[in-house]
């Protein structure tokens, strides 16, 4: 009889979750990706029975519009056989989420995994306190591991939270290490995150897990519209401390019309970039738009670029999710280096040494000397590096790791 893991985590189908995304004014969209290729990774060995329980991924009212979100439950064809999810439901408003994800959480953990054999362990996705709660309490009433997979550090703030929120983020921090310390095993973005928070607890790090669906290539030999002239593009969270207001002000010391920025995304800084679009025409702010039409832009950028500080607080514990994704299109990435990558990646980007505005411009002009064959080749060698993180490979080795 095969074991049986309980998962909870933030997975809902592909096509509901358009609906989601339609309006979320703050879209969790990478944490929507890794869960699904999280879960074809374990899926597609059938090694292992897993449970799972879900709660919707959706930012706090008012930016996602609904405050009270129903419990659901899904089927999802997976490798041809059925997946079920039952997503929990929860009140939509800040404290309240938190109270309301645990108790609802609990309820339909203990329903759900109660009755299912060979029960071996929980699975917490995300540093997330009712989930890593239930996790605690699900181990201890069934004697089973308790699994964790972190991809932040404990109690991250954003600006975008309530007065209330913000206040028990201290609170949540306790709570937060302390669960830490307890857990069986880590599966990590970076070692850190491991060895910091759980000192001495058997760990795994997986920085990324890509579909290699999301590979096509058909649009590479397009024109990006606009004849000799270097398109460099941002996509993702607009947020300031994610380094976008320094790729800006490195464009703006560059006075030469052939090479231009678009941003796509949401975030703090919107109002003040489109202010900057007004009277810098090389600087195109595009909004936010979905997913399938991102995947083309990226395509037929001549570079994509991510320029976060290294020195920022809690850097060590990050892997930027969009490295992973601008490598698979094959187009060449200019971006700095986090402590929590890896050095092997080094040989497959364009590297910053730093997010200075006046470094950015410096490599800028620099890079934008390349021919059309040495930009494909640095595009085509990140690609085939991007492969070895896809869900069959990174899956194996989580596999072995519950095993």
């Amino acid at each position: 009889m095969k074991q049986n893991f309980l998962f909870l985590g933030f997975a809902i189908p592909d096509e509901e979750m358009k609906e989601v995304l339609s309006i979320d004014k703050l879209p969790a969209i990478q944490t929507h990706k890794f869960n699904w290729n999280l879960i074809k990774g374990v899926e597609i060995y059938d090694t292992f029975n897993f449970t799972y329980i879900s709660a919707r991924p959706i930012s706090d009212y008012p930016f996602f519009p609904q405050k009270k979100i129903k419990s659901k439950e899904w089927k999802v064809d997976i490798f041809d056989k059925k997946i079920e999810i039952l997503e929990i439901c929860f009140h939509n408003s800040s404290i309240f989420k938190i109270v309301t994800r645990f108790f609802s959480g609990l309820y339909y953990s203990i329903k759900k995994y109660h009755k299912e054999k060979n029960k071996s362990g929980v699975i917490v996705y995300s540093v997330h306190v009712p989930f890593m709660i239930i996790g605690y309490f699900i181990s201890k009433i069934y004697k089973v591991d308790y699994i964790v997979i972190w991809t932040d550090p404990p109690a991250v703030q954003n600006g975008r939270e309530s007065f209330m929120k913000k206040k028990l983020r201290g609170v949540e921090r306790f709570f937060s290490r302390h669960l830490m310390k307890r857990v069986s095993k880590v599966i990590a973005l970076t070692k850190y995150l491991a060895e910091d928070f759980a000192p001495n607890k058997p760990y795994l790090v997986i920085e990324g897990i890509i579909d290699e669906k999301d590979i096509n290539l058909n649009t590479k030999d397009e024109q990006n519209g606009e004849l000799n002239v270097i398109k460099v593009v941002y996509t993702g969270s607009i947020e300031k401390r994610y380094g976008i207001k320094n790729i800006v002000e490195g464009f703006q010391f560059i006075k030469d019309d052939n090479i231009i920025l678009e941003i796509y995304g949401h975030g703090d800084y919107e109002e003040e970039l489109e202010k900057v679009c007004t009277i810098n025409n090389n600087i195109r702010y595009k909004g936010f738009i979905p997913n399938k039409d991102i995947l083309k832009i990226q395509r037929e950028a001549d570079f994509l670029i991510n320029a976060r500080s290294a020195e920022d607080e809690y850097v060590k514990y990050s892997f930027p999710s969009k490295t992973l994704e601008y490598m698979l299109s094959g187009t060449p990435l200019i971006t700095t280096m986090l402590p929590g990558i890896p050095d092997e990646y080094k040989d497959y980007i364009i590297l910053l040494e730093n997010n200075d505005p006046q470094n950015i411009s410096e490599t800028l002009h620099r890079v934008k000397r390349l021919n059309k064959q040495e930009r494909i080749n640095i595009g085509m060698n990140a690609l085939e590096f991007a492969k070895s993180k896809n869900y069959v490979k990174q899956g194996r080795k989580i596999i072995n790791f519950l095993s």
